[in-house]
């Protein structure tokens, strides 16, 4: 059975469990826990409500069917899943007290934190109801929080025109990026809340949650404004 204390935060042993999990999906978009932190808080944040249904397949799912995360029995499958929705508790419960979230980010072998995984995988929680945030790109006003998501997301992307930096990022510039992106997390969260409050009361009422906006065809051009088509684009994160 699934453990009901569901509002327990994951420890360090836990979320090293759910590390060992997604490393069982080959080639998956969430490669390890920062990028499942990020992906979660973008859908904890997101404007739209996404069922867990639909986020856990994106989950476990590797580069091919072949690839993707195969649980030894029904226990395992449900401790995972468990450990999971208990982390998007966590997430979410602190945007819910008004505080500010901050991420799961590792250290490389040389100790510094890139922030490029969560970054990635926030984009990629983002990609699931991408038509509602694309408006944020086109606001003058609010565009700016996702600056640094998307500077740490393509900093290392072959296509030096999604990079937002022809120099490498100082130790000085990633930090500035990091704190403002967790920041900007914050911001966001506050700005869709009328809106994530809407598609949450038409879910617990009882109804079926639809897509108010159209999805976005991989060959039409990127919300984001980069000129490429989106499956190019932000319809493509590619983790390494």
């Amino acid at each position: 059975m699934v453990d009901q204390n569901l509002s327990q935060e994951l420890d360090d042993e836990e979320l090293d469990e759910i590390e060992q999990f997604l490393a069982r999906a080959k080639g998956g978009a969430i490669a390890n826990a920062e990028v499942l932190d990020g992906f979660l808080t973008a859908l904890v944040i997101s404007p739209e409500v996404v069922m867990p249904s639909e986020y856990m397949q994106v989950i476990i799912s590797g580069e091919t069917e072949e690839d993707d995360l195969v649980f030894e029995n029904i226990e395992e499958a449900e401790h995972f899943y468990e450990l999971v929705v208990r982390h998007w508790n966590a997430i979410n419960g602190t945007f819910r007290k008004g505080e500010i979230y901050m991420p799961v980010l590792a250290e490389d072998d040389d100790g510094i934190v890139s922030g490029n995984d969560w970054a990635k995988g926030f984009l990629k929680g983002a990609q699931l109801r991408f038509d509602p945030w694309a408006e944020i790109f086109d606001d003058e006003e609010h565009g700016g929080v996702l600056v640094p998501i998307l500077a740490l997301a393509h900093e290392h992307d072959p296509d030096p025109e999604m990079r937002t930096y022809d120099e490498p990022v100082s130790p000085e510039l990633r930090q500035d990026l990091i704190t403002h992106m967790i920041a900007g997390a914050r911001q966001l969260y506050d700005l869709f809340e009328e809106q994530r409050q809407t598609g949450a009361s038409d879910v617990s009422s009882g109804g079926t949650f639809r897509r108010q906006t159209p999805k976005v065809g991989r060959n039409q051009p990127c919300p984001c404004g980069s000129g490429k088509k989106f499956k190019n684009c932000c319809g493509n994160v590619t983790l390494h």
